[in-house]
């Protein structure tokens, strides 16, 4: 009998802990851009936990793109209106909040270790997504048009983009061979530019601009950004508004 009883008590204690772990919840909050860059430390955990990105310069195909490079993160899900940040006044990234039964019970801030990843030497050649070597010192006699641009078009902090970049490509159209898209390479891969290439239908060379090569070497600090050559390679425009057709060899 008294064995019985023990058992049933047991039991009973487990049933409670089970149905408690059911009931709890870990949130990660973390940013994928910083993640590229510093990889925040997650501790052991014997809850359910669920991976958010907050809904502040991202995309669900940047979402994938992490993802596939960050198996770890599987299920990482954008928190759309940013509502539970704001239903746990998260402030900042990485985050864990534990819940239970919809109450928090917990909230920290994790660490971040920042990664010794290799990174291309700036004298690294470029090439085009399709392969062409670039050289910069011929850029200017190559294209005559630089059309410099990110792949996180169309998010907030670049205004207009998709505008410019339909622009852009219907200038394009006539003469392809003398345009080059340059695009931003920070918070991102070359996987992005593709993606890019194949958002926006670009049939002119792009080019990933590996350890911001090309937008050191042209003072680029606002985007999307023009730079217009004439035929002897003499820059005769730079803009942020689309240059006129009269300033291209259409």
């Amino acid at each position: 009998m008294y064995i019985q009883v023990k058992r049933l008590i047991i039991l009973g204690v487990l049933l409670l802990s089970y149905n408690a772990q059911s009931t709890t919840v870990e949130y990660v909050f973390i940013n994928i851009w910083d993640e590229y860059t510093h990889t925040t430390q997650l501790p052991n955990t014997k809850v359910k936990r669920i991976f958010i990105q907050p809904d502040i310069n991202v995309d669900k195909a940047s979402v994938e793109l992490f993802i596939d490079a960050y198996p770890i993160y599987q299920g990482l899900t954008i928190d759309k209106h940013n509502h539970l940040m704001n239903r746990f006044q998260v402030r900042k990234t990485p985050t864990s909040v534990l819940v239970e039964n919809e109450q928090v019970i917990s909230k920290m801030h994790l660490t971040s270790t920042a990664k010794t990843t290799s990174k291309p030497k700036r004298s690294s050649p470029l090439q085009t997504l399709s392969g062409k070597p670039l050289l910069k010192t011929r850029l200017q006699q190559d294209y005559q048009v630089l059309f410099f641009s990110d792949s996180l078009c169309p998010f907030q902090h670049i205004p207009a983009c998709e505008k410019r970049i339909a622009q852009n490509n219907q200038l394009a159209k006539k003469r392809p061979e003398i345009f080059l898209t340059v695009i931003k390479p920070f918070y991102v891969d070359e996987h992005s530019a593709y993606a890019y290439q194949k958002r926006f239908a670009v049939q002119h060379d792009m080019v990933f601009d590996t350890y911001n090569q090309l937008f050191e070497y042209y003072q680029i600090n606002e985007l999307p950004y023009w730079v217009v050559f004439d035929t002897q390679g003499k820059v005769i425009y730079r803009g942020a508004h689309m240059p006129t057709k009269d300033l291209i060899s259409l």
